[in-house]
């Protein structure tokens, strides 16, 4: 079964970009220094998706930094001159999870953004949170989740922090989580309406007082 992995950095305020995109914030991750754990969390991993505007985003770069993993990319635009490893797709979300799980891919690392991380959380598709969290307050920008999500309890599995100020927290899903309801389709919402419309008891029209004015002789 595919697990889905949420791994990003956020601000100390919840933001994972500025207003306009930029990550300069961001530290840098340097190999023979510290990766933060980044290394080992890619040969984890067995292929990635993401949204158009952090594809976009991604692609100012001279080389693409997910090389021989396969790479879902939700738009319904074309993609020039893509690398060989992104696949398109404007599928719904349990569509494309069936199709890595065709491929037999197991572990998916959700790049972002924040609203393809909320569609992804509402359907309870997420496994696992790698949540970096870097010491600045941006004060305002790009949120961790860009929009309304479901309640979600989960379980603390692994910490790490670094002497530059970073905390790596690493979560699971908690096995307390209360049942998702199951959207009801608008025909029986609608017919629900009807039936409790023609139950209710129709209301007499209250009494109008009419005053009565006198005439001037």
């Amino acid at each position: 079964m595919v697990e889905i992995v949420y791994y990003v950095a956020t601000s100390l305020d919840g933001f994972i970009a500025t207003l306009d995109g930029g990550i300069d914030w961001l530290p840098r991750l340097d190999p023979e220094l510290e990766d933060f754990g980044y290394r080992a969390f890619y040969d984890s991993i067995d292929g990635l998706i993401m949204g158009r505007l952090t594809f976009d985003k991604i692609r100012r770069h001279a080389a693409w930094p997910y090389p021989k993993k396969p790479c879902w990319v939700f738009t319904h635009r074309p993609i020039e001159s893509e690398p060989s490893e992104v696949i398109p797709t404007a599928q719904p979300l349990a569509q494309v999870i069936a199709e890595m799980e065709s491929y037999k891919l197991r572990r998916i690392f959700l790049v972002g953004g924040g609203r393809l991380a909320s569609q992804f959380q509402r359907q309870g598709l997420i496994a696992e949170y790698n949540i970096g969290l870097v010491p600045v307050l941006l004060g305002t920008g790009m949120p961790l989740f860009a929009g309304p999500g479901e309640f979600e309890r989960l379980k603390l599995i692994d910490t790490r922090s670094f002497a530059t100020g970073e905390v790596l927290m690493r979560y699971r899903r908690s096995a307390l989580n209360p049942p998702r309801p199951k959207a009801i389709p608008p025909a029986i919402t609608r017919h629900l309406r009807h039936q409790a419309e023609e139950a209710a008891p129709a209301r007499e029209p209250e009494p109008v007082e009419i005053g009565t004015r006198g005439t001037e002789s």
